[in-house]
């Protein structure tokens, strides 16, 4: 008799509006999207924990305007009916969006509910995404002086193409966003216009999370990175955000008198490299070379000068291993000077020895050698444990903790990593004030802040 009457009672549905259902959240948002381009899905889950059996008469997404695409337990449908979920269950429903397709050139908010009707109740879940319309630019090539401006975004679906003789001009504030396996390929030139507080963007298109707070794209390889051919000619890239390609800038062999020059940018988190240059001539200052997979900066032959640069690898899962922050390869002539500069990672050999800058020329001790190879370090810090001899080389701090603050939070946040200085971090104010002098576009950090406000700046792209 008791589990007959047991048995009855689960089958009961209750009519009692005051046993309610609850909602993982109530509001499915969604980040920036862009129009035209499916959004990966939300998930709404509906739970019963009301201690009865309850039965929702109908589910509603009845919006004209069909911004947002719902899948309710299992049915593409806007209106599904009479769905009964017992003590203790709960329900899926899927959300999408394309965005929005009119064509506006201004972000376009777009918003809506899906409405619970169950025992006289009526719960609404909201909707909510921002869309963006983007440029396509699918097989584009540029064969003639072009200039990218304006605030939507550019979609870059394959290769985009700088012709030789051509000039690509990028504005402040831009925004390239690539597909998989989607580059730019320079042979012309190009001149990357940012400024520091409008900074120009080049990363994957999606935006969404691939796990637990943290974006898609700053995990590593998901675009091929920006390409400055043989055939390329003096280029310019200046506070340019170039992030999670498979190498997120190659500088490839030319001739020795075509320049690149990089300034107060951020090039990071690259499956293989997040700068790789072979018989080039790079001027680079106030930036961020981090976290390259394989070999975070590699350098064979050629003229190299950074200037308040961060040169960092911590990249986890395996993608660094002990491949060192900077590797100087030489086959025919290599100059490199590195002045008021970090280099450093989480790289370590077999012997736990640190490899954060790798001279395969010869040993790092005897390294100055005339022509054809100089290495000149000037108050930097260096996390390894050799120190460099020589008269160009002084005021130096080696062997020294990076200190950078990583998330512990998630695994997967790993893929960040605040790379700016504290006040205790041990590199401040080693850096010699003679090298502003020098080169006075040193005199501000990559953000813009002085650097002769205390008594001689940080080394590295960032001032406390």
């Amino acid at each position: 008799m008791f589990v007959a009457f047991a048995s009855c009672k689960d089958d009961e549905i209750t009519t009692d509006p005051q046993y309610k259902l609850e909602y993982s959240v109530d509001t499915v948002s969604f980040d920036t999207i862009l129009g035209g381009v499916l959004a990966p899905y939300q998930t709404l889950k509906v739970f019963n924990r009301s201690g009865e059996k309850i039965k929702i008469a109908s589910i509603n997404y009845a919006s004209s305007n069909e911004y947002f695409m719902v899948n309710i337990n299992g049915r593409n449908s806007h209106n599904v009916s009479n769905i009964e979920i017992a003590d203790g269950d709960s329900m899926f429903i899927f959300v999408q969006t394309n965005g929005d397709v009119s064509g506006s050139e201004v972000p376009f908010a777009l918003l809506d509910s899906i409405s619970f009707s169950y025992n006289g109740n009526v719960d609404y879940v909201y909707l909510s995404a921002l869309s963006e319309t983007p440029i396509i630019l699918d097989h584009f090539v540029v064969s003639s002086d072009t200039t990218f401006s304006g605030t939507q975004p550019y979609l870059v679906k394959d290769t985009l193409k700088v012709e030789e003789g051509a000039t690509l001009n990028i504005d402040a504030g831009v925004r390239l966003y690539f597909y998989n396996g989607a580059s730019l390929y320079v042979d012309g030139s190009l001149n990357c216009n940012g400024e520091v507080d409008n900074q120009i963007e080049m990363r994957y298109f999606r935006n969404d999370n691939v796990l637990k707070d943290t974006k898609y794209y700053l995990a590593p390889g998901n675009w091929k990175g920006v390409w400055l051919s043989q055939k390329s000619g003096d280029c310019k890239i200046m506070s340019t955000n170039i992030v999670g390609a498979y190498q997120c800038l190659v500088v490839d062999s030319a001739f020795a008198d075509r320049k690149v020059v990089v300034g107060n940018s951020q090039i990071y988190n690259a499956k293989q490299g997040a700068l790789v240059s072979e018989s080039s001539q790079i001027y680079a200052y106030n930036t961020l070379f981090a976290n390259g997979g394989y070999y975070n900066v590699y350098l064979q032959d050629g003229k190299y000068l950074f200037n308040h640069c961060t040169i960092a690898s911590y990249l986890s899962f395996s993608l660094s291993d002990t491949k060192p922050a900077l590797y100087l390869n030489k086959k025919d002539s290599l100059s490199v000077d590195i002045n008021n500069s970090i280099v450093c990672g989480n790289n370590r050999t077999k012997k736990e020895e640190r490899i954060d800058l790798d001279n395969v020329a010869s040993n790092l001790n005897d390294s100055v050698d005339g022509k054809n190879f100089r290495l000149n370090i000037v108050c930097s810090a260096i996390s390894r444990t050799d120190s460099l001899t020589g008269g160009n080389n002084h005021g130096n701090i080696w062997d020294f903790d990076g200190d950078f603050y990583r998330p512990k939070s998630n695994f997967i946040d790993k893929f960040y990593v605040d790379f700016k200085t504290d006040s205790m971090s041990p590199y401040r104010t080693i850096g010699s004030d003679a090298i502003l002098k020098m080169y006075p576009e040193c005199a501000t950090d990559i953000f813009g802040k002085n650097r002769v406000d205390d008594e001689f700046p940080d080394a590295g792209a960032f001032e406390y």
